[in-house]
């Protein structure tokens, strides 16, 4: 796969043409052995699955040809009789015992060209499953660390990669694939008929209707587990404070000592898809995580099922780790502008409106909603009629904390879902944060006010080129607005530990239509925001627009790259995964070779120069200069305009021109 790189301003865009449709993308949270990156997307016959970057395959030499064999010759005694067994007839089939063939990497990773510092795609696949992949699913998999030991992760996520994928033949698929890129030997002999490149696959029939959604995570054998008690709230593995009760106090340190499984205990991978039958169903779905496999039993039947009062637009594990409380909240969104937090593993005593579950445990704990359409758009709709803005994509931030939602006219806000925000508000369904996206956004958006207006033909348009057109479409053309039809759109939240270690840093990426827009820290820009609106401190920057060419493409989805702890530092932006129609677009921040960056250059010369100016001036003042460190200062004076005569000593009042040879 070579891209086509165009850059614009500081941003550089790598286009890979596909000769499919693409429905969804993602990058898998951990990184292949060879230090590769791994990025999965669903087409229109399997799963394409590319590893980018690391060290490279070692190209091996195409093994010797054999020699012709002779031709055979009638009426020869040399024939052979060969008795063919009829169990040897049987295809082979791929288990976890016969594993695919390894591949052999350079030492080093490759040596990105000057002209073009990007990696490359050292190998991809197309996974065959010969139906359309709509969605796919990824679990939330920690960084191991002394704070995060190996034994609280499952060891299936440190040599498989595991992901879902719904298909548009109402089945879901759990596949299992090994982390390392295979060698080119394994795609041209596949394994077996049942398998091609050593991967898993568990079908799953889980619906009468094409799956609208599907999300991943994983918890202990144990759960739900009985340190669930009733009067716990919602953020139970948070720090013991001083007011907590003494019994309040215990449970929450029994909850931190279950940091990791009991022996023999083993992990669970938890899915959750949902469809549009019978009004709105949502299933859970609950697998045993071996070491290099799943454990499924069969029939496979779902752990939990949920009857919805309206299909859900959006279902999605909360982003908190196991043994954390919230690890198992389900987000659940609709067109009708409500938001919902559904706990599989709360107390039986929690339980309000659950219907249609298997098991005694599950209760909603929590309930946001939207605002309300503009009675503006709605002119001839009595205000008691109108109805709530529909949500077209949610997802967790602040590890779990809080939720961002994106609505169907570019309205996007923040519920704070524990009040643990810098503003919590009178209502704590309502957004704490609000602006607005798209074509008709108003001047309060970029600013992320609290209340921005939804100015009419009045508004002036803002001083830049980009904007300052958008507007005057608006002006001259009129809201075309309706909320019969809503934009497409989406949010990707990406975090990233927090420099001081005390909360998560959280990229936020929202894109409606075919625009896109960042929010590099979500908790600076809602810090600053509720700052200035108690009149503290003037706003600092707002969201910024990502200038994105898709050739008149649409997006389906927009994923975030890892980054280093200094890019986060030095507020680099992320690189970004794009999946257009017929293309992967990823786009980054443009890193011009300092040989070719003249401003780079100029800036070098100066920071030596003046090194050498200030060293110069210690050994005159020491009477330690030779002739040609005179000649650098006297150069130096000379295009500066100084007098020469000005040099002097120590810092006293003589002045001299050259050092004593006697001092």
């Amino acid at each position: 796969m070579k891209p086509t790189i165009a850059t614009k301003g500081k941003l550089t865009q790598l286009r890979y043409e596909l000769p499919h449709r693409v429905h969804d993308s993602k990058i898998y949270p951990v990184k292949a052995p060879n230090g590769s990156t791994i990025i999965l997307y669903g087409h229109e016959s399997g799963v394409g699955i590319v590893w980018r970057g690391g060290r490279p395959l070692k190209v091996t030499a195409p093994p010797p040809k054999q020699p012709a064999k002779p031709a055979k010759v009638n009426g020869t005694s040399n024939d052979a009789i060969m008795i063919i067994d009829s169990d040897d007839d049987e295809p082979t089939r791929a288990t976890p015992q016969q594993s695919a063939p390894k591949a052999e990497f350079e030492d080093e990773e490759e040596e990105l060209d000057p002209d073009e510092p990007y990696p490359s795609v050292i190998q991809q696949l197309r996974l065959s499953l010969n139906t359309e992949v709509l969605h796919i699913a990824v679990p939330q998999i920690p960084s191991i660390s002394s704070l995060r030991p190996a034994d609280t992760v499952p060891p299936i996520f440190g040599k498989r990669m595991v992901f879902t994928v719904a298909c548009a033949d109402s089945t879901m698929r759990v596949i299992t694939l090994p982390l390392d890129p295979p060698p080119d030997a394994a795609k041209a002999k596949p394994l077996g008929t049942n398998s091609q490149f050593g991967e898993e696959v568990v079908k799953v029939h889980g619906h009468q209707t094409i799956t609208r959604g599907i999300t991943m995570t994983w918890t202990s054998k144990s759960e739900p587990s009985s340190r669930y008690e009733p009067e716990d709230d919602m953020d139970v593995d948070g720090e013991a404070d001083a007011t907590a009760t003494p019994g309040r106090r215990r449970r929450k340190q029994q909850s931190r000592s279950r940091s990791r499984p009991r022996d023999g205990e083993g992990f669970d991978l938890l899915v959750a898809s949902h469809s549009a039958e019978l009004g709105g169903i949502l299933k859970i779905w609950r697998f045993g995580l071996a070491e290099t496999s799943l454990n499924v039993d069969y029939p496979i039947a779902p752990y939990k099922m949920l009857t919805l009062r309206k299909p859900a637009a959006r279902v999605a594990f909360s982003t908190a780790q196991y043994p954390k409380r919230r690890h198992s909240q389900l987000l659940i969104t609709d067109s009708t502008g409500v938001a919902r937090i559904y706990d599989p593993f709360a107390s039986p005593s929690r339980r309000r409106h659950t219907s249609g579950g298997q098991n005694e445990s599950g209760a909603f704990v929590g309930t946001f909603r939207s605002t309300f359409e503009s009675i503006k758009n709605n002119a001839h709709t009595p205000a008691i009629l109108v109805t709530r803005k529909a949500i077209i994509d949610a997802a967790w931030t602040s590890d779990g904390h809080h939720i961002l939602a994106l609505l169907a006219d570019g309205e996007w806000g923040v519920w704070d879902a524990d009040r643990s925000g810098p503003s919590p508000p009178a209502d704590p369904s309502a957004f704490s944060l609000r602006g607005f996206v798209g074509t008709l956004d108003k001047e309060g958006s970029a600013s992320g006010a609290s209340s921005p207006k939804r100015g009419g033909r009045n508004t002036l348009a803002p001083m830049t080129p980009n904007t300052r057109r958008r507007k005057e479409e608006t002006l001259f053309h009129g809201n075309s607005y309706s909320s019969a039809v809503a934009t497409r759109g989406g949010v990707s939240v990406a975090s990233s530990p927090s420099a001081n270690g005390q909360a998560s840093e959280d990229s936020v990426i929202i894109w409606y239509g075919s625009e896109v827009y960042r929010i590099a820290d979500l908790d600076k820009f809602w810090t600053r925001t509720a700052s200035a609106s108690s009149g503290g401190s003037l706003p600092g920057p707002g969201v910024q627009v990502h200038d994105v060419s898709l050739l008149g493409e649409a997006i389906t989805s927009i994923s975030q790259f890892d980054t280093s702890p200094q890019a986060s530092r030095m507020a680099v932006a992320r690189d970004t995964l794009i999946s257009a129609e017929h293309r992967l677009i990823i786009t980054a921040s443009t890193t011009q070779p300092l040989e070719r960056d003249l401003n780079a250059v100029f800036a070098r010369e100066q920071v030596e120069e003046e090194e050498t100016r200030r060293s110069d001036q210690a050994l005159l003042s020491r009477g330690e200069l030779d002739l040609g460190g005179m000649d650098r200062l006297l150069e130096n004076m000379e295009g500066s305009g100084t007098n020469p005569r000005s040099l002097t000593l120590g810092g006293g009042p003589r002045k001299v021109l050259f050092a004593s040879s006697a001092a």
